[in-house]
C-alpha cells in the first residue's frame, strides 16, 4: 500500500506530499490538481511494475506527463527535475525526469530505509520496461517494494464508452476494461459469466435488489466477434445498450471491478457520475469491500458530498490551488480549523459543502465559525 505520495514539478504539483489511507478521497475545486495527483500516482506505479513505449508519436499505455528534459524552476533560479515518489511498506520508490542523454538507473540505501531510485529520461526513441530491465537484478527487499507497486487502474467511466459493443475476451485471459472510460464492458461481462463461479450470480443479485424493474441482464452476440449488453425488464421489454439508463450502466461497471485482473491501486475519477444519490453509497460500499477483501488500495477524486459522507475523516484530503505560482496544496480535512466542532454539527460531506466556496475553499480554512 502507498502510505505517502510526493510530487515535485509535475504539472500543477509544484511540491506536494500526500498521506494516504487504504481508501482515500480528494475533494476541492475544479482545476485544483485532484486529477493530476491520481495521474501522478498511476505514472510512478507504471514505472515500478510496467512498461512505457513510444509508438506513432504517442506514449503507451498512457502519457506519463514527465518531461524528457530539465524543467525550468524560475523561483529557484536553476534547473529542476520533475519527481514522483511513493513510500510503501519497507521503503521508497522514486522516478525523476532527466536529460535523456545522461544518467543511469541505480539503487541506494539511505539510513534505515531502502530507496529504489530510477533516473531515466523518456526521449523520443526510448522505452521503459520494468520487468526486463530490473526484475532479475534487484534484492529481495527491493522486490517487496516493487510488489506493492505492480499495477494501477485508472477509471473515469463514460456512458458512451460503456454502451459500445466490444470483442470477446479469450478464455484464460484476465478481464479488464480497454480504457479508463470503460470501453469493453460487454467483453468483461462475457468473461465474468464464463468464470463458472459465484461472480455473475452475485452481480445479478445486487442489480435485482437495487433495480427492481429488471428481470435479466445478459450479453448479446451481435456478430461472430462482437458483443453488446442487453437488459430485459419484468414487463418483458428488452433494452439494447443504447437504451439502458446511465445509472444502470455505471452501476454495472463498478459491480464488475472486483472481478477484473488484480491490480495494486485503483484510481477513480468522479465515482458519483450519473448515479442516483442512494446508489452513490452503494458504489462506495463496493469500493470499500474491494479494499477490505483484497487489500487493493482505492483512491478517488470526487465533487460529491454524498461520497464523502461514506468516508472517515482520515480518509479525506482537501486539494486547493491558491495561485499558479504556489501550485497545489493538500490538507487532510481533519486538520482544518475547528474540525471537531464543525463535524459534531455536520456529516463529513455536508461539512465540506457548508464551508466550500468553489475557489480555494477559504471558509473551510478560516478559524472563525461560519
Amino acid at each position: 500500500m502507498i502510505k505517502t505520495f510526493h510530487a515535485k514539478n509535475y504539472g500543477c504539483l509544484k511540491d506536494v506530499t500526500v498521506g494516504l489511507t487504504p481508501l482515500h478521497a480528494f475533494i476541492g475545486p475544479n482545476d485544483s490538481g485532484k486529477s493530476t495527483i491520481l495521474r501522478g500516482i498511476r505514472t510512478v506505479v507504471q514505472f515500478a511494475g510496467g512498461k512505457f513505449e513510444r509508438r506513432e508519436d504517442k506514449w503507451l499505455p498512457f502519457d506519463p506527463m514527465l518531461p524528457s528534459e530539465f524543467v525550468k524552476a524560475e523561483a529557484m533560479g536553476k534547473a529542476a527535475r520533475a519527481t514522483l515518489a511513493c513510500d510503501v511498506e519497507g521503503g521508497h520508490y522514486r522516478v525523476r525526469s532527466m536529460d535523456p542523454e545522461s544518467g543511469t538507473p541505480h539503487v541506494n540505501e539511505r539510513g534505515s530505509q531502502l530507496f529504489f531510485e530510477l533516473d531515466r529520461g523518456l526521449g523520443q526513441e526510448r522505452s521503459w520496461d520494468a520487468s526486463s530491465v530490473y526484475w532479475d537484478n534487484v534484492f529481495e527487499d527491493q522486490r517487496k517494494i516493487l510488489d506493492q507497486l505492480r499495477t494501477a487502474r485508472l477509471i473515469h467511466f463514460g456512458a458512451s464508452a460503456l454502451r459500445e459493443p466490444s470483442g470477446l475476451i479469450p478464455f484464460g485471459t484476465s478481464a479488464g476494461f480497454l480504457d479508463e472510460r470503460g470501453y469493453g464492458l460487454p467483453g468483461v461481462y462475457q468473461a465474468i459469466i464464463g468464470r463458472g463461479d459465484d461472480a455473475w450470480a452475485n452481480i445479478r443479485a445486487s442489480v435485482e435488489k437495487l433495480f427492481p424493474t429488471i428481470k435479466r441482464i445478459g450479453v448479446l452476440p451481435i456478430s461472430p466477434t462482437r458483443l453488446e449488453l442487453e437488459v430485459e425488464l419484468k414487463s418483458g421489454m428488452k433494452l439494447r445498450a443504447n437504451q439502458i439508463s446511465e445509472g444502470l450502466l455505471y452501476y454495472l461497471a463498478f459491480a464488475a471491478i472486483p472481478y477484473l485482473e488484480p491490480v495494486s491501486v485503483i484510481l477513480v475519477e468522479e465515482p458519483e457520475n450519473g448515479l442516483h444519490p442512494a446508489r452513490i453509497a452503494e458504489i462506495v460500499r463496493i469500493l470499500r469491500a474491494i479494499v477490505d477483501e483484497s487489500g487493493v488500495q482505492v483512491l478517488m477524486a470526487t465533487h460529491s458530498p454524498l461520497v464523502i459522507n461514506e468516508l472517515n475523516p482520515d480518509e479525506v484530503s482537501v486539494v486547493t490551488r491558491p495561485s499558479l505560482e504556489e501550485g497545489t496544496k493538500v490538507t487532510p480535512i481533519k486538520d482544518t480549523p475547528n474540525f471537531e466542532k464543525r463535524s459534531s454539527v455536520y456529516a463529513l460531506g455536508e461539512l465540506w459543502l457548508a464551508y466550500a466556496d468553489g475557489n480555494v475553499e477559504a471558509p473551510l480554512f478560516e478559524a472563525a465559525a461560519r
